[in-house]
């Protein structure tokens, strides 16, 4: 697709609107950032233009740019007082990417790219290389399959991931929790990036201060605790909501301990959060099961069915019969041709990862189909889908 609007081709719930890629998106955000720290104009398969809210001359001059990535922070939580330093300075409101979920967002801060050209569509990715469905981040497959280890692959040559690192010409470094930081994924979408490892909130903070004040350059800091938070408790929980507040007071201390460095300071987020406390158990309608090829591909709110060729009619009549009261079922050529999965140059393998038809869940729906070898997902808050909960993360600025 060469269009950076997403149109709707189905209709859909209230409050539901498909991704923004015109200049109000996060995709968008990392266009002006690559551009602003001096990115080739013509670099890269995305087409992106830059956010209407940050101008790549508004990037350009700083001695230190830093993105800082707070998991799962939806622009909702901003609203009941909880991190009133976030809220000061809070800039705009933006669009996260198709689906709303970490694989898909954070390779795109990653890359630089929206899901169109970096390839990843959700937690769980059908490689045809493979013909496993992996969770790219960990790199584990759903079932029997050999996980990156094994095949002895770098995920980046894998997946053909390009790490911005790479394309800004100037020093680089990533802040990543102990436990990714030396993952085949994390090693191959951060690059040439000095690394910067910590355990706790207060390391984080800490190794984003050192990294700031080493000189020149652009810091990425990855933060992935209030998603697990959400996960576990939920996006309204008491739990999320005190750790909303320690990170609001660790960024306000933040920038008082690199205020007069010349740095402008970013922080968003992949995508937001929602409550599901329904679910679609696909197992429980063998009929259904018997129709897919393989095991759902994507998230818990937005699926992927791959279905075997002499069953896609009878999927479809029965998903729509039995299950039009909790989901919208599109077939997925029609969400990639109508841009859902943003502009630029289409990865070669994008269309064999979005499956025949997608599952759009309604609001307080998950779907799963677990594996015998697996537990159904236990999580309480979920993204994915197209809800302003899930897609809206606040832009906060400082230049300090």
């Amino acid at each position: 697709m060469s269009t950076t609007q997403a149109s709707s081709p189905v209709p859909l719930q209230p409050g539901w609107s498909p991704p923004n890629f015109t200049g109000e998106g996060i995709a968008n955000l990392m266009t002006s950032i690559g551009l602003g720290l001096g990115m080739d104009t013509d670099d890269g398969p995305s087409r992106c233009p830059p956010l209407k809210a940050l101008p790549p001359d508004a990037v350009r001059g700083h001695r230190h740019v830093l993105l800082m990535v707070i998991d799962g922070l939806g622009e909702i939580m901003l609203r009941d007082g909880h991190c009133p330093t976030f809220a000061a300075h809070q800039t705009a409101t933006l669009s996260s990417v198709f689906p709303t979920t970490t694989a898909a967002g954070i390779t795109c801060f990653l890359t630089g790219q929206p899901p169109a050209c970096h390839g990843l569509t959700g937690w769980y990715v059908y490689l045809d290389t493979l013909d496993t469905v992996m969770a790219v981040l960990p790199g584990r497959p759903r079932g029997e399959g050999p996980s990156y280890t094994d095949l002895e692959v770098t995920p980046r040559d894998l997946l053909r991931l390009e790490p911005l690192f790479e394309r800004v010409p100037v020093p680089s470094h990533c802040i990543s929790p102990a436990n990714i930081a030396d993952s085949p994924f994390n090693r191959s979408v951060t690059g040439a990036a000095r690394g910067y490892v910590f355990d706790d909130l207060p390391g984080f903070f800490h190794e984003t201060r050192c990294a700031v004040l080493d000189g020149p350059g652009f810091t990425y800091a990855y933060w992935p605790e209030l998603d697990s938070l959400g996960h576990r408790h939920g996006a309204q929980s008491a739990e999320l909501y005190a750790h909303l507040a320690e990170l609001d007071a660790g960024f306000g201390q933040l920038l008082g301990e690199i205020a007069g460095s010349d740095t402008l300071v970013l922080l968003t987020a992949d995508h937001g959060m929602i409550d599901a406390p329904k679910r679609l158990d696909l197992n429980a309608h063998p009929e259904v099961i018997e129709c897919l090829s393989h095991p759902l591909c994507g998230e818990p709110r937005v699926a992927f069915a791959y279905v075997r060729p002499d069953r896609a009619e009878r999927f479809s009549a029965l998903v729509r019969e039995w299950f039009g009261h909790c989901l919208i079922l599109v077939e997925s050529s029609v969400l990639l041709d109508a841009g859902w999965f943003g502009p630029g140059t289409p990865h070669p393998a994008l269309s064999g990862r979005i499956g025949d038809f997608t599952l759009l869940m309604h609001d307080g729906w998950m779907i799963m189909d677990p594996l015998p070898q697996e537990a159904p997902p236990g999580m309480v808050g979920v993204h994915g889908g197209l809800s302003a909960q899930e897609r809206l993360v606040p832009l906060i600025t400082a230049h300090v």
